[in-house]
């Protein structure tokens, strides 16, 4: 398994159909005083799986980080690799809605996505003050 795209953005959702719906893409978050509150972002990654990722079911975790590894915010789950046939892959989108996050001090954020023995994939964005 890896994960080929992920991404902040205003809003995001997962149409009936299985489609990935996005939009406002960002990777800056400006406040005029800290600490701060956003009042929503959204975060997507999409998680994709091979022939050899079947019938593996993996644990899952999603942290957003400071710049001091200070956990703001974490979700732990777990995926079950769909029936792939050799040659083919699968796709799977993930959003977290994330409301009202409180960032004490502007730097760089990042959240770390951690998929079984995969290696860790962070996303990082800055929070500025303006």
């Amino acid at each position: 398994m890896k994960i080929p795209v992920a991404f902040l953005a205003d809003e995001a959702n997962i149409s009936q159909d299985g489609k990935l719906n996005v939009m406002g893409i960002f990777d800056r978050i400006a406040a005029s005083a800290f600490p701060t509150v956003h009042p929503k972002m959204v975060f997507v990654f999409r998680i994709h799986a091979e022939f050899t990722d079947v019938g593996r079911t993996s644990p899952v975790q999603v942290r957003l980080v400071d710049e001091d590894g200070g956990v703001i915010f974490e979700a732990n789950g777990e995926i079950v690799s769909p029936t792939v046939s050799p040659g083919e892959f699968s796709t799977a989108n993930q959003v977290f809605t994330l409301v009202g996050v409180q960032f004490s001090q502007p730097g760089v954020y990042k959240f770390l996505v951690s998929v079984d023995e995969m290696e860790l994939h962070e996303t990082p964005f800055m929070v500025v003050q303006v």
